[in-house]
């Protein structure tokens, strides 16, 4: 099972798949837009108050997603685990969208297939982390320069030791930086200063980087990358003094429906191409 493997991890939907088969039920114009929206909502509180709106305009859509979802596979406000900005498994659609013809292989040259599209992936990847020079990944160093603009401005004052309070336009937001939380709830879940935590960390005299998570660093970039996916040897250099266990297929019931393409070409279709 995945959490025997990954046991920190949480199982949850892709958010754009669930507004496409809401599509489905509900045909109403904005309401997927909406619910996109509101599946990205940091604070439980206004969640609450923005679902429940969506139930009342699209009532269709609100059931299907009652009955078959619950809150914390789908939103962010109540996922229990950290899942940082991650909402969609658009890496996965990426993967699928570059295998659509290898996936028509046999399942040795599919793997083949695999195995030259992560070195690839991996040799594009290093060399762009090696180039970069920004303490953070491009990415999200551009959306900590986006928030620290948005925390010029702000009044904040100290409550306690780490602790401050810091206002804007009539919002406040309460952050601690000892524990890197904030009210807002941003610093919480994407795991990098909020702008309310930019703030105070001016008074704290705290350097921005140190209070992001290793993970968003251009160092561990570097890292993930840094390894070789080799490709496998010819049959005739594996080892043969290793005693491979029988595995035998499963036994799968016929399924009723469109019979599925053959992975190999029948005999008659070379002759047409």
């Amino acid at each position: 099972m995945v959490s025997t493997v990954y046991r920190n991890a949480h199982h949850g939907h892709c958010t754009w798949h669930l507004s496409q088969n809401m599509k489905t039920r509900c045909k109403k114009k904005g309401a997927t837009e909406m619910f996109l929206h509101i599946a990205k909502i940091y604070k439980t509180f206004e969640f609450d108050i923005a679902y429940n709106d969506f139930r009342n305009r699209y009532p269709e859509a609100a059931q299907y997603l009652d009955e078959r979802e619950s809150l914390d596979r789908w939103t962010r406000a109540y996922c229990p685990k950290t899942s940082y900005n991650i909402m969609t498994t658009n890496g996965v659609e990426s993967i699928n969208a570059r295998l659509l013809e290898e996936r028509k292989l046999p399942i040795i040259a599919l793997l083949d297939s695999l195995q030259k599209l992560a070195s690839s992936w991996f040799a594009r990847y290093r060399h762009a982390s090696i180039a970069s020079n920004t303490n953070l990944t491009p990415t999200i160093e551009g959306n900590l320069r986006s928030r620290f603009t948005d925390a010029q401005g702000m009044q904040f004052f100290e409550l306690g030791c780490l602790e401050f309070d810091v206002r804007s336009r009539g919002h406040s937001a309460i952050v601690d930086l000892e524990s890197k939380r904030c009210t807002c709830r941003v610093f919480d879940i994407d795991r990098i200063s909020c702008a309310h935590a930019i703030a105070a960390s001016w008074l704290a005299k705290i350097d921005l980087y140190d209070m992001c998570s290793e993970y968003y660093f251009t160092m561990s970039w570097c890292m993930a990358y840094s390894e070789t996916v080799y490709p496998v040897p010819e049959e005739n250099e594996w080892p043969h003094n290793i005693n491979f266990p029988l595995v035998l297929p499963h036994l799968l019931e016929k399924r009723v429906g469109t019979r599925k393409q053959n992975r190999i070409p029948l005999i008659g279709e070379f002759s047409k191409r």
